[in-house]
């Protein structure tokens, strides 16, 4: 069940320390001077949905998965307001595995580690409600992985904790074109045309099952990547 906006109070954002500014604005410029030049070559954005974001409200960007360009790409589609707000969930076992991949990650992308599986999945989701509880943002992946085939796979249920723990609106999000671009296995990205559908802010009531809301994200997710399933039914 879903719940209306004026039940749940949303935690204004918290601006960060001087330190914490500065390092926004260093990995702002170092995204601007590197980052977002080098994805150009390879992709062109079409984005859709912004306009449905409020400027300074926390939202959980639940997306698919099929690429490592997703998450540099969903950041390049979000307004300057609302990416220099974004944390983005990173694999631990995978970005976290060497100091100085972890700081590149982290620099880019705004990155924090996130430990999929053990117990440390739950510390990490206790991190994760932390970042949002002081106002900021997060992307992450609820299929836990990059798909192999392109298609969406079923969205694991920490989403849902999360979404029942945190006061923050959940945005089911759709990025297409970037399995096309540079899928699981390859080393260097095709040019190829991607589109980052935002979907609208869902809350869910607090008696809701974690599972139910990882499917209902799902199936707003799979609404925004095929319309046309939806057209027919």
């Amino acid at each position: 069940m879903l719940a209306t906006e004026h039940h749940i109070a949303t935690p204004a954002y918290t601006h960060p320390g001087t330190a914490e500014t500065i390092i926004v604005w260093l990995s702002e410029a170092l995204r601007w001077l590197l980052l977002f030049p080098a994805l150009r070559l390879f992709i062109r954005i079409t984005t859709i949905g912004t306009n449905a974001l409020t400027k300074g409200q926390p939202y959980i960007f639940a997306a698919n998965h099929s690429s490592h360009l997703d998450a540099p790409t969903l950041l390049a589609a979000l307004p300057l307001h609302l990416r220099l707000q974004v944390r983005v969930a990173a694999a631990a076992d995978y970005f976290f595995t060497s100091y100085w991949k972890g700081m590149l990650v982290s620099l880019f992308l705004n990155a924090f580690a996130f430990e999929r599986k053990g117990t440390g999945c739950y510390a990490s989701l206790a991190h994760a409600q932390q970042l949002l509880a002081r106002g900021h943002s997060l992307l992450i992946f609820p299929e836990g992985t990059r798909t192999e085939d392109g298609q969406i796979r079923h969205f694991k249920q920490g989403v849902g904790r999360l979404a029942l723990k945190a006061s923050a609106s959940v945005v089911p999000t759709w990025i297409g074109g970037t399995f096309a671009a540079l899928p699981k296995g390859s080393y260097f990205p095709r040019y190829h045309q991607v589109v980052v559908k935002f979907g609208t802010p869902m809350r869910f009531a607090v008696d809701c099952d974690s599972t139910f809301i990882a499917t209902e994200i799902e199936r707003q997710v799979c609404a925004l990547a095929y319309p046309e399933k939806q057209e027919e039914q």
